[in-house]
């Protein structure tokens, strides 16, 4: 784990930072789906809230026109008039009370009176409709005979739209013989929704356009009345106009931006008429904006928490790894100095196992001469004889100084370095030792492979294997070999170092190069010797080094035990 975080380093900064950027993000959107939701929810109110108003006012406009109309019909018996076809004294009658509607501030533009049969008995309308009375025709059927009931909704029969509520006209005996129909201007409504919403623009959507209020209309109401009905629809119109043919009608709500502005423009309120037919929508504009700037508020305080998280993060990270990085640093010093303690002391044993063959004959050597000079026997020809034996067994101690010294000394640039060479000097080194554990080396190394390193690298590699081989071969009690081959494919040379010591520990296998795994006694081995053989490959040209248990066949018989491979890259000609 340790050394993934130290080889990691970058992806473990990469993968924290892609982390909270993901969490980040679902937070951030989950936060925003939720407002979004929220504004939805809102919008979707304010439909119904603008729905129930015009239904409500349409309610309460029309229950006043009845209570109003029926009083007024029941006084001046209308009923009666109708049946004698009397149109003079109807008109008489009807005139005055109805002129009386611009008193009580509604803006009626019109009031037919049907007799049973549906002929036109009675009409007024403002100087400024024009009209012609032969075209009109009632706005209901028998329906309102039938049912005795009124009944409103949106009609054109007058003017191009306007609001119209129908009562039946009854006599003594409770028999509808008449109808009267009260248009009302639909202005009135932009006036009263405004007592429930302060800041909503409305107009009136009709057969492929929205209606115009500077049609010269003057309906019969108080003048100050009509003057401020007319002002709100212009001003209203006018504002719609601008983005008309940007609403979608087919949806219901509709978000529509005005440069700093946000609109909810509600499509929702069908306007029909008597029969139930559409004839139009009543479109509401209510103004969002603040409502949408809480919501991007809140996104942008999510946008600046992750920021500072991020830039905290960062901090963590430098001091953390920076800290990191000097544990490692330390660690690795101190491992390496125990290496270097362990190698020297390991060294220290084979210079003094191969010593002790040549001090033997020093020894043999001084005797002799003692001996022969004591008995008178040494001339000239012996003396000179017994210092050349000396002086080779010095030499030859002389060399194995040489050859430990300069295996400790890697040098600080990288070289060539032959892998054949380098292996039959290491065998030569660790003969003695071998031949005293009674182990056979078979090297079947015959490739002039080189490759990129530091000096002595493989000297150093291949010794640290055989030793380790060899401590493991100790415990096998028939014969014991250690057998070299490589191969090479595509460019990489692959060298096998193999022994019959029975293996490796299966789950020792993929921990067998890291420091302190060993698989002897923990009094027997320090668990480094593997460890500086990773180390050692990792300077060579795509060095790779890795342990597997496989069987083996050498003069003749079948053996198994561990295989230490080391792979590299071939230096080519050119390189």
């Amino acid at each position: 784990m340790k050394k993934f975080r130290e080889a990691s380093k970058n992806r473990i900064v990469i993968v924290t930072y892609v982390l909270l950027f993901c969490m980040f993000c679902f937070f951030s959107l989950m936060d925003l789906q939720k407002r979004t939701s929220d504004y939805a929810y809102f919008a979707n109110k304010i439909n119904s809230f603008i729905k129930n108003a015009h239904d409500s006012e349409s309610e309460y406009l029309c229950s006043r026109l009845v209570n109003y109309v029926s009083a007024i019909a029941q006084e001046k018996k209308f009923a009666e008039l109708l049946k004698a076809g009397d149109e003079e004294s109807l008109q008489e009658a009807a005139e005055p009370a109805f002129h009386d509607f611009g008193k009580r501030y509604v803006p009626v533009i019109s009031v037919l009176i049907y007799d049973g049969n549906g002929k036109l008995r009675f009409h007024m309308t403002p100087p400024s409709v024009p009209h012609d009375p032969a075209t009109f025709r009632p706005s209901v059927g028998k329906e309102v005979f039938t049912t005795k009931k009124y009944t409103y909704g949106y009609e054109s029969n007058i003017v191009p739209l306007y609001f119209c509520t129908v009562l039946p006209v009854r006599d003594a005996q409770d028999n509808v013989v008449g109808t009267i129909e009260i248009g009302v201007d639909v202005s009135f409504f932009h006036y009263n929704l405004k007592w429930f919403f302060s800041d909503v623009r409305t107009a009136i959507f009709s057969r492929g356009k929205l209606l115009d209020s500077n049609n010269g209309l003057k309906p019969n109401s108080a003048e100050f009345v009509y003057d401020y009905y007319r002002k709100l629809k212009a001003n209203d119109a006018e504002f719609f106009n601008q983005f008309k043919d940007r609403i979608d009608f087919r949806r219901s709500r509709n978000d529509i931006q005005m440069g700093d502005r946000y609109y909810l423009v509600s499509t929702s309120q069908v306007l029909r008429d008597n029969a139930g037919r559409e004839v139009g929508k009543y479109l509401v504009a209510y103004d969002m904006t603040e409502l949408r700037l809480r919501h991007w508020g809140y996104f942008y305080v999510w946008l600046l928490f992750f920021a500072i998280t991020a830039c905290v993060m960062l901090c963590i990270n430098m001091v953390g790894f920076r800290k990191y990085e000097r544990i490692i640093t330390e660690q690795g010093t101190m491992l390496a100095q125990r290496s270097k303690q362990c190698a020297l002391g390991e060294m220290l044993g084979h210079i003094g196992h191969q010593w002790r063959q040549p001090l033997y004959n020093l020894s043999l050597i001084v005797q002799n001469i003692g001996l022969q000079n004591q008995f008178g026997k040494l001339d000239d020809t012996m003396l000179n004889n017994q210092i050349i034996l000396a002086n080779q067994n010095i030499e030859y101690m002389s060399n194995i100084i040489d050859d430990w010294r300069s295996l400790l000394m890697s040098g600080s640039s990288r070289t060539v370095i032959d892998l054949q060479a380098s292996v039959e000097r290491a065998i030569s080194m660790v003969a003695p030792v071998m031949e005293q554990s009674r182990i056979t080396i078979e090297n079947r190394i015959t490739s002039q492979a080189q490759t990129m390193g530091f000096v002595n690298d493989l000297v150093q590699l291949t010794i640290n294997v055989l030793l380790n081989a060899r401590d493991q071969l100790s415990l096998v009690t028939g014969e014991r070999f250690i057998l070299l081959s490589c191969g090479e494919e595509e460019g990489l040379v692959t060298v096998t170092f193999q022994d019959n010591g029975g293996g490796i520990p299966e789950h020792l296998l993929k921990r067998i190069f890291e420091p302190y795994v060993t698989t002897k006694d923990k009094g027997d081995g320090t668990g480094l010797g593997l460890y500086l053989c990773h180390q050692i490959v990792s300077n060579l040209d795509q060095g790779k080094v890795w342990a597997e248990n496989r069987s083996f066949e050498l003069q003749s018989k079948v053996l198994h035990g561990a295989c230490i491979c080391v792979q590299f890259a071939r230096l080519t000609e050119g390189g």
